[in-house]
C-alpha cells in the first residue's frame, strides 16, 4: 500500500491528493516522538541539502522552503527520501509531524507524515490545541472545562497561564487515566499537545509530546 501525508487542517485530518503549484513557498518546523539525526532536505531547486536539526520534546528551529510538493526529507547519508509532506497552497506556516513507521521498513519512507497549519490565524497565543493520534476515544477536562477529543487535530480552546488536562478513556467497560499533566504559558505562548499511541501494548497511558511557542516567533528551549 502506498504511503501518504496527512494534511492536518481541523479535526477529522483531511488527506489532500490534488496537485500543487509548481513553486510554493512555506515556513515551517519539525517534530518527532523520536531523536533523529542526519536529516536533510533541499530548500529550493538547485541549492545544496541543508541540515535539519530535529529534537523529539521541541520543535525544530523554523526552516523555509520554495519549490514544487512533496517537500521531501532525506537521509544524509544514503541521499534516499526518508519523508515526503505535501502543505497545501493555503498553508504557509506548517508545522510537520513525522511518525516513525513501525515496524521500520527496510528501505523507502520510514515516516508517516502529519502536516499542520502552524498560523497565528489557525491557533492564536493563549490557547490549547490537541492532535489526537492515541487510537483512544478521550474525554476529560482542560482546566475546568469538559472535553471530548475527535480523532486529529481538535479545536483550540482558550486556556489560563496554567491549566491542568486529565484524559480518560474505556476500555473494557472500564474507566481508565490515559493522560494527565499541566500545561503553562507565558504571556504571548500557545500550546499544542500530542497524544499517540501507548509505548506498551496493552497499556491506556498514552505517549505526549507538548509544544510551546509564540506565533511566529522562535520555540521556547
Amino acid at each position: 500500500m502506498a504511503l501518504v501525508a496527512l494534511v492536518v487542517l481541523f479535526a477529522p485530518f483531511v488527506v489532500r491528493a490534488e496537485s500543487a503549484p509548481a513553486e510554493q513557498r512555506v515556513r515551517f518546523t519539525v517534530v518527532s516522538p523520536r531523536a533523529a539525526a542526519g536529516l536533510t532536505y533541499i530548500p529550493r531547486t538547485g541549492q545544496a541539502a541543508t541540515p535539519l536539526v530535529l529534537y523529539p520534546t521541541a520543535r525544530s528551529p523554523r526552516y523555509e522552503y520554495r519549490g514544487a510538493m512533496p517537500l521531501r526529507i532525506t537521509d544524509a547519508v544514503t541521499k534516499s527520501v526518508i519523508a515526503e509532506a505535501t502543505v497545501p497552497l493555503e498553508i504557509t506556516e506548517a508545522l510537520l509531524l513525522l511518525v516513525p513507521l513501525d515496524p521500520a521498513p527496510a528501505a523507502g519512507l520510514r515516516y508517516q507524515t502529519y502536516v499542520l497549519d502552524d498560523s497565528a490565524v489557525r491557533q492564536a497565543a493563549g490557547t490549547l490545541s490537541i492532535l489526537n493520534l492515541s487510537g483512544f476515544a478521550l474525554a476529560g477536562t482542560v482546566g475546568d472545562r469538559a472535553t471530548s477529543l475527535a480523532t486529529g487535530l481538535n479545536p483550540a480552546v482558550p486556556i489560563a497561564r496554567s491549566a491542568a488536562v486529565v484524559l480518560r478513556t474505556t476500555v473494557k467497560n472500564r474507566s481508565l487515566l490515559a493522560y494527565a499533566g499541566t500545561v503553562e504559558l507565558r504571556r504571548g505562548e500557545r500550546a499544542l499537545l500530542v497524544l499517540l499511541p501507548p509505548f506498551y501494548r496493552g497499556s491506556a497511558e498514552v505517549q505526549s509530546r507538548l509544544l510551546i511557542d509564540s506565533p511566529g516567533s522562535a520555540t521556547r528551549p
